[in-house]
């Protein structure tokens, strides 16, 4: 650690993300001072970072006289008078607008500049909290993830009246800290909190439709996404009372955008205690013989003997479409031993017709093709249902949708949309073919872009609104989706791998078919397909976010 960066950090609060922060600082080899006005939560602070180091001893990853040594550095204070010699103060009280700009007013007189004051806050407004000092040119928002020592990510957020000189000693702090910075405006939510809500929001409202039950849902988004967890996994580990909190700080502060609207089944769910694990329920049970919630095994449909036979029965499929999905069906049919036509009609009898096509006017013409054997037809439910798919073909009873994004290769998981108008043989026919072609499926309920490509297709969505907004860069917001998540991708490279124009086909059927204007897309997401470019490059240079464009609201919680 370079000792002109951090020499002395000061932490405020040592609750588990003030705890959190000062063992980073100690773990790192910088004297800190954690403070608080209670003793014994210091002391509870002091006694459960012994306890990390100790484990840490028995594995094997410190030496004795090393944890030691990061205890030593460790001191204790409920005085706020004792971090006037520390370089870097990063307050970690509860979220709340009043408190926190009553602390700020005193830290200001305790701690003499040049020492920068920061908020760990992750949605009150960083402009407010610097107003409450003589000194807001030095305040500004450093956004830890919980677990502090674990996560390494950190929002790096500037007020209205931050010296970019700050910012740049804060980012060397950051980084001093073994930790990844990325910058912000001061805007609700910041990058993760903001972008990460369809991922929560959009699975409830998914529930609430009845597409799936929970476990299917985070199945599909594990299997199918590459997601570490399902979101109803996540809410519980979360808390669902704090992810509400935020989702309504978010709907509040952005004056009722329908983007970040709660949903009643959480709210409900807060109401009853239902808060997750730290309850022993949320939409999962937890304690001891209970069954747990989430996990690969969860939902997994069992195939019937049946299906399996009529999956080896099959000869000869057709695929309709055009673009790297078809190619790669073709490929996985082909390397199946399928003998595969390109296109309908196709001569001599199919066992199936594999429709690939977006459009609903493409779709309509492979529906009404003449085709022989009476084949199943699996349609690609993304643009529009299979419902509506099927009311428009020759034999709808043979009409299941299925749902998933490119590329093929890397989801193991197919979504498979029964239509209103299927025949139970034809759903069995699609899962059999599915298999056949080395897919897992999912049985959901028929809609626009069954769970994985709705969900995915949202992310996008909020990532392009807040690209577009100039709330911070595109290496930004993916670096901070991928290490304040932990999500397989940053939903910016996700939409360049799908492809933008498929993702702005599935928001404006989404758009078509809910009528509601949470799924209208981005303005930027409909210039960069206009244009024919990838997102990256349809964002252009990658310029710092704008100063004196933070917002001045309050409002929020804790990470959710």
């Amino acid at each position: 650690m370079d000792g002109t960066v951090v020499r002395r950090l000061g932490v405020v609060g040592a609750g588990t993300m003030g705890a959190g922060i000062a063992e980073v600082g100690v773990r790192r080899g910088i004297p800190t001072v954690l403070c608080d006005v209670a003793a014994p939560i210091l002391h509870r602070a002091r006694d459960r970072l012994q306890a990390a180091l100790e484990r840490d001893v028995e594995r094997g990853r410190l030496t004795r006289a090393d944890a030691e040594a990061a205890l030593q550095r460790l001191t204790v204070t409920v005085d706020l008078a004792d971090l006037a010699a520390c370089d870097l103060v990063v307050e970690a009280v509860p979220e709340d607008l009043a408190l926190k700009r009553e602390l700020f007013t005193r830290l200001d007189a305790a701690v003499p500049p040049p020492a920068i004051l920061a908020s760990n806050t992750s949605s009150l407004s960083i402009t407010a909290l610097a107003g409450a000092t003589t000194h807001p040119e030095r305040v500004l928002g450093l956004h830890f993830f919980n677990p502090a020592p674990v996560m390494a990510l950190v929002e790096v957020v500037p007020g209205r009246t931050t010296d970019p000189a700050v910012v740049a000693r804060a980012r060397q702090a950051v980084a001093a800290l073994g930790k990844t910075p990325v910058e912000v405006q001061d805007t609700p939510g910041f990058i993760v909190n903001r972008i990460a809500r369809p991922f929560y929001v959009e699975a409830i409202r998914l529930l609430a439709e009845q597409a799936a039950p929970v476990a299917v849902i985070d199945r599909i988004m594990r299997r199918a996404g590459g997601f570490r967890m399902g979101p109803f996994e996540l809410l519980d580990l979360i808390g669902l009372d704090v992810n509400l909190a935020v989702t309504r700080s978010l709907y509040e502060a952005t004056f009722h955008e329908p983007r970040f609207r709660p949903h009643p089944i959480q709210q409900r769910m807060v109401d009853a205690g239902l808060l997750g694990r730290k309850a022993g329920r949320g939409f999962y049970t937890y304690g001891e013989g209970a069954a747990r919630g989430g996990g690969d095994e969860a939902g997994v449909p069992v195939v019937p003997a049946a299906v399996e036979r009529q999956a080896a029965a099959m000869r000869r499929i057709a695929v309709a479409g055009e673009g790297a999905l078809a190619e790669a069906i073709v490929r996985a049919a082909e390397g199946a031993g399928l003998a595969v036509a390109r296109g309908v009609p196709a001569e001599g009898p199919l066992d199936a017709v594999v429709d690939v096509e977006v459009a609903p006017a493409a779709k309509a013409a492979v529906m009404a093709a003449d085709c022989s054997g009476d084949p199943l037809r699996l349609t690609l439910a993304l643009a529009t249902s299979a419902t509506a798919v099927a009311a428009r073909s020759a034999a709808p009873h043979r009409v299941v949708g299925f749902a998933t994004l490119p590329p093929w290769e890397a989801r193991p998981l197919v979504e498979v949309l029964p239509a209103l108008q299927s025949a139970p043989t034809a759903v069995e026919a699609a899962r059999a073919l599915l298999a056949r072609l080395g897919k897992e499926t999912a049985l959901v309920r028929d809609g626009v872009a069954g769970v994985f490509p709705r969900i995915a297709a949202m992310l996008v969505n909020e990532a392009l609104f807040a690209l577009g907004e100039g709330v911070a860069t595109a290496e930004a917001i993916d670096t901070a989706m991928r290490l304040g998540m932990n999500f397989p991708a940053g939903p910016l490279a996700l939409a360049d791998r799908v492809g933008p124009p498929l993702v702005l086909a599935v928001l404006d059927g989404l758009h078509a078919d809910l009528g509601e204007d949470r799924y209208r897309a981005a303005p930027l997401l409909r210039r960069v397909v206009a244009a024919g470019r990838s997102v990256l490059e349809g964002a252009g240079p990658d310029l710092p976010p704008p100063r004196g464009r933070g917002y001045d609201g309050a409002g929020g919680d804790v990470d959710a």
